[in-house]
């Protein structure tokens, strides 16, 4: 018995080896091109060893984004290789086999049980990815923002900030809000994805949690995107961690955000439109949009706070303009550092809509909260920096003649105490 043990041990040995022999050792990185239904893109994949255990980590570019999702149910028996990730509410499902130096295999995508799309794809050990191709319609993060920091406010260990990517929402930090993530980080916070319901745990240890645009569905389109997009367990576990000294960045955009956000804004006396916020007196227009609307100080409505003031001459916010959201009102303590005029008004789309007056109303708020802080805005371009349409037009940070590069900086240094 122990000698045909030993002799089946031997077996498997020589396979796994004349099975690596085959294929190669493929540790490393393999990364090239992917055919799919959604169009062309790449895919990079980094396999390492520990111990018997195989470990990876995943890019896409695809419809102009690029992502790194976690890699989950990961396969490895050369020559084949299998693993899913999960993209918003979406599994890639990935196949693939090692042929010397070509990884070559099959993608499919799925919602569900409802199969989204397919392709395939064509990677080299040790290859690149295509260049990240700018969508030709729709909104995507500007490539060539430049994030980089000169002098970061944190040199080394900065705060850690949890950015929310659990809840639907239509900005994350490695598509639409890219921009902005990779900003703070080059001022040397800690940036991590959240891929959770939020709890006191999950909460736990961060000093900073951004959320942008949660949704009560994957869909914006859909009805049932202006659901809750928390729980009220989630929504009283974020509530009570503020209280204890956390720093909350709340973003809520047009409909159907302002109605998927309001159970967490309400939490901290925040009422919001839930509608278009347009100033046919206010805008800029050269962009000939209403919704644009342009603050500055010489108007009185970009109000003086430490948010606009930042740390020197340097940092201080002379101009900014919203790309089309909501208004907020804020609680009698809320601090309103952008504040609408009295000829701006919020509306729905549509010839029967009437418009309310959104005077007295704001689409940016700061709040002293117990021992934390939060800031709340009412439109979230603002702090992206984004292409839209065939004619890649730019806003955001990446508008020209705007601080709102500096505005999103300034945010993140009030919410976490550099500025007081």
């Amino acid at each position: 018995m122990r000698l045909k043990l030993a002799l089946a041990t031997v077996i498997v040995a020589l396979s796994t080896l004349f099975a690596l022999g085959q294929a190669g050792d493929p540790t490393g990185t393999w990364a090239g091109a992917l055919t799919t239904d959604a169009g062309p893109g790449g895919l990079e994949i980094t396999l390492s060893r520990d111990g018997d255990s195989w470990k990876a980590a995943a890019k896409f570019r695809l419809e102009g984004e690029e992502v790194a999702p976690a890699v989950q149910d990961l396969k490895v028996t050369p020559p084949d290789i299998s693993f899913s990730v999960l993209v918003d509410r979406t599994v890639i499902k990935v196949v693939g086999k090692f042929e010397g130096d070509k990884l070559t295999g099959t993608l499919e995508a799925f919602e569900g049980d409802r199969r989204l799309g397919a392709g395939t794809m064509s990677l080299t050990r040790n290859g690149q990815m295509p260049p990240l191709r700018r969508a030709t319609g729709g909104q995507m993060a500007d490539p060539d923002f430049k994030a980089k920091v000169t002098t970061p406010a944190y040199p080394k260990r900065g705060p850690k900030v949890l950015f929310d990517e659990a809840h639907n929402n239509f900005h994350t930090a490695t598509g639409r809000y890219k921009p902005f993530a990779d900003l703070i980080a080059s001022d040397g916070y800690k940036v991590t994805p959240n891929k959770e319901k939020f709890s006191a745990d999950v909460l736990k240890g961060y000093a900073i949690l951004v959320i942008s645009n949660a949704l009560g569905s994957a869909r914006m389109g859909e009805a049932a995107a202006s659901n809750p997009a928390f729980t009220d367990s989630e929504a009283d576990a974020i509530r009570d961690w503020v209280k204890a000294g956390g720093a909350l960045l709340l973003i809520a955009d047009h409909a159907p955000m302002g109605s998927a956000n309001q159970i967490l804004g309400q939490r901290f006396g925040i009422d919001m439109s839930k509608m278009y916020t347009v100033d046919e007196e206010n805008y800029d227009k050269p962009s000939n949009n209403p919704g644009f609307i342009v603050y500055t100080r010489e108007s009185g409505r970009l109000a003086d706070h430490s948010i606009t003031n930042g740390r020197n001459a340097a940092e201080r916010v002379n101009k900014i303009i919203a790309f089309t959201g909501q208004s907020l009102k804020g609680p009698a303590d809320s601090f309103a550092f952008m504040k609408l005029a009295e000829t701006a008004q919020d509306r729905m789309p549509g010839p029967d809509s009437k418009p309310i007056s959104a005077a007295g109303r704001a689409q940016g708020i700061a709040l002293n909260f117990a021992k934390g802080r939060a800031v709340f805005l009412g439109e979230a371009a603002m702090l992206s920096a984004q292409l839209a349409g065939p004619e890649q037009r730019k806003f955001g940070m990446n508008y020209p003649g705007v601080d709102n590069r500096q505005l999103a900086l300034n945010i993140v240094h009030w919410l976490s105490r550099l500025l007081k």
